[in-house]
């Protein structure tokens, strides 16, 4: 897969009814400086003008395939059968309502390169909410964590913006590793938590500190959907205990790193309160 030092990427958009608005994230796409791009698209059966958009796109940029459902998956589903359809050696989800910068993936395949222990790339964020205002993100809270425990202790806690870097790209051999990003028993709520939780148990995240990614909140969008109540969190952290399971660590990080979402659920706020002083945010 690779030509000359220049592996295929793969950009992975996964879209339900988003016939106004990816549009302008498929031509973010093909306006990429980096010459071997793979765009793959997955229709999760829109009811709306969705697949005549991508049709034309389609029609017009021949690196790109289009898979055309005709029962809808969810985005989990979606999003894990393009994954194992992808023949990217890199890849990244480009999310209907997204907009990269033509170098997006030229500077995170470079940091890859840079990196090979690393099995992520991420860059600076600009979020456009539904109501027009916007927010910069920037994610820093991995930096200079060499260790897999280290790595884990962070995202356990959610640090505001852990969220940042499921707009980066990454290694497919990462993604097998994995084995894709999986519902918890309560759906799909914050599944992209654990998914990111568990890459990062496999190795480091970098940082390109520019802002590389705009992020467009719409109406529908599924995480403004999400109730974010005690049974949907306590299901996460079941979630996340599976997840630091399955990893490749040894039985002492796992224990390490199981034991706080064992035991921070059923502690009292005054207790919580103390434990945060005492271990304030990586």
């Amino acid at each position: 897969m690779t030509d000359n030092g220049c592996p295929l990427v793969t950009a992975l958009v996964p879209t339900w009814n988003g016939a106004a608005f990816i549009g302008r994230t498929l031509e973010s796409l093909a306006r990429q400086s980096w010459p071997r791009l793979e765009i793959l698209v997955g229709d999760d059966a829109s009811t709306d003008g969705t697949l005549a958009v991508v049709r034309d796109f389609a029609a017009r940029h021949p690196g790109t395939r289009v898979i055309e459902r005709t029962e809808n998956l969810g985005w989990l589903g979606n999003s894990n059968d393009l994954m194992a359809r992808a023949r990217g050696e890199l890849m990244f989800f480009a999310f209907h309502d997204d907009v990269v910068a033509p170098t997006y993936v030229e500077r995170l395949a470079g940091a890859l390169r840079d990196r090979p222990a690393a099995v992520l790339a991420f860059s600076d964020m600009k979020v456009h909410e539904v109501d027009g205002t916007e927010d910069f993100y920037s994610f820093r809270r991995l930096e200079g964590r060499s260790s897999a425990v280290g790595r884990g202790l962070v995202m356990l806690r959610r640090p505001a913006g852990w969220w940042v870097p499921n707009r980066g790209l990454f290694r497919a051999s990462a993604w097998r590793r994995v084995g894709g990003i999986r519902p918890n028993d309560r759906g799909e709520y914050s599944a992209d938590w654990t998914w990111l939780l568990h890459l990062a148990l496999l190795g480091p995240f970098v940082r390109v500190p520019e802002t590389l990614c705009d992020k467009y909140y719409q109406k529908g969008s599924i995480s403004k959907q999400w109730p974010h109540d005690a049974a949907q969190v306590a299901a996460l952290w079941r979630a996340g205990v599976a997840e630091i399971r399955r990893s490749p660590l040894d039985p002492w990080s796992k224990g390490v790193l199981i034991a706080p979402l064992m035991v921070f659920p059923h502690l009292g706020g005054p207790v919580k309160r103390a434990l945060r002083k005492v271990f304030p945010p990586a």
